[in-house]
Parts: structure tokens; C-alpha cells; sequence
């Protein structure tokens, strides 16, 4: 039917087997929306299905005159991971809170610092500030305010810093409850091990010493700490009783 040129009169039968996902059918279907300028049935079906060479398809539509379909070639890039392409599509169309979005799923630093120096160079102060919004976590504080500071836009830069430094002073304050914390469990610790030393001293005081044993002069000490048994002068041996 694409040969003869009588694409659109199957179009009923493809979207009835479009469930099947098939890239045949679903290429086709795209086309079919692509010339009849049905951006909305196009990205329903890209969203729905998705096995279709999308990288082609992204580049038809980046050239379409139409913004809903170029907008469509942004969204295929963002999903495809090609987060620059997509940004800078959405730039070229002035569609920059698609770009700020895109930044911040990327999780990029570097994109959503190019992004911001993009809104300083323009001057777009509202739109600097939204994305100090949008890609909050992404951005360091040191480039922020240096941007900010040396364009003149320290005023749209204040929101964000001052969410930074109320966040830097909770992290220093709950490291410093935990340093506290663990230097009173130190103390705890060496309170305990002095009064488990002095129970036992006071356990050891209590114990009555042994008597010292007699001394004997018939046992005299040798080498190794042994006692062995000398006869002294005017002794004799008795013979064991039997």
C-alpha cells in the first residue's frame, strides 16, 4: 500500500493492529500522522509504542514547520538520553522550560550550568531564576553566585542561596548534635569501666588474706620455684611402716 501510494486508505486496519507492536505497523502510523500534521495521534503513538527507528523519526520532525513537532523531536531525543540535542532543540524554539525540565532529569551539572550561562549571555533574568528553581540540586552554589554577581543578578540569585545556606547550616548542626552525641557515649563508657574497676577493688579489699605457711627448714627452695625435702644434722631416715 506504501508503494502505491495508498497509505491512508489502510489507516483504519493499522491502528486496529497497532497493539502489536509491530515497527512495520507502527512506522507506518507515524508517517500517516507526520503528513496529515496530527501531532497529538503522533505522540499518543510514540508514547504508546515504541518499536520504531525513533532516532529517524526525531530528525524528520526537528525540520518540521510546525513547533508541536518539534517539540515531539525534543521529547524522542529526551527519551532517547541525547539530553543536549533535546536541549538545544527547545533553546533554537525558545521552549525553555522543556529545556530546563530535560536538564533536570539528565542529572548533567555541566548541561544545566550551560543551560544557566545560556539565560545570563540572553539576559533572561526570569528565566535564570526558574531554573535555579528547576535544577536546584544539579548546580553548585560557587557558580551561581558568580554568575549572579558579575551580570547583575544577584537579586534573582538570593531565593537560591538562601536555601543553600539553610541547608549547609542543618547539615552542620546535625554533625554537630552527632559529634555530641558520640562524646557523651565516650564519657558514658569510661564512667562505667571506672566504676566496674572500682567494684572490683572494692570486692578484693573484702577477701580475707591467706595465711603465710610455716617455715620449714627441711624444705628448701630450689631452681625453678620447686621444694625439696634436705635432711638436716641429726637426723635420720625412719623406715616406712609396713
Amino acid at each position: 500500500m506504501r508503494k502505491a501510494g495508498h497509505l491512508p486508505l489502510v489507516r483504519p486496519y493499522l491502528a486496529n493492529v497497532q497493539n502489536t507492536n509491530l515497527p512495520a505497523v507502527n512506522e507506518a502510523i507515524n508517517e500517516l500522522c507526520v503528513e496529515e500534521e496530527d501531532f497529538d495521534a503522533l505522540k499518543t503513538s510514540i508514547d504508546t509504542y515504541d518499536a520504531f527507528d525513533q532516532i529517524a523519526l526525531a530528525q524528520r520532525c526537528e525540520k518540521h514547520e510546525l513547533l508541536e513537532f518539534r517539540r515531539i523531536a525534543s521529547h524522542i531525543y529526551k527519551a532517547n538520553k541525547r539530553w543536549r540535542q533535546s536541549v538545544e532543540l527547545s533553546k533554537r524554539d525558545e521552549l525553555f522550560q522543556d529545556a530546563m525540565e530535560t536538564c533536570a532529569q539528565s542529572g548533567e551539572t555541566a548541561l544545566a550550568e550551560e543551560l544557566l550561562a545560556f539565560f545570563v549571555s540572553n539576559k533572561n533574568k526570569e528565566c535564570f531564576a526558574a531554573s535555579l528553581y528547576t535544577c536546584y540540586d544539579l548546580l553548585h552554589p560557587d557558580v551561581v553566585m558568580e554568575m549572579a554577581w558579575l551580570n547583575g543578578m544577584s537579586d534573582a540569585a538570593m531565593p537560591f542561596m538562601i536555601q543553600v545556606m539553610r541547608e549547609y547550616s542543618r547539615k552542620v548542626d546535625m554533625l554537630m548534635a552527632e559529634k555530641k552525641e558520640r562524646e557523651q557515649e565516650g564519657k558514658s563508657a569510661e564512667e562505667a569501666s571506672k566504676q566496674a574497676e572500682a567494684q572490683v577493688n572494692m570486692y578484693a579489699q573484702l577477701i580475707p588474706a591467706l595465711p603465710a605457711a610455716p617455715f620449714n627448714p627441711g624444705m628448701m627452695p630450689q631452681a625453678g620455684g620447686h621444694e625439696q625435702f634436705m635432711p638436716q644434722p641429726g637426723m635420720y631416715m625412719q623406715p616406712p611402716p609396713y
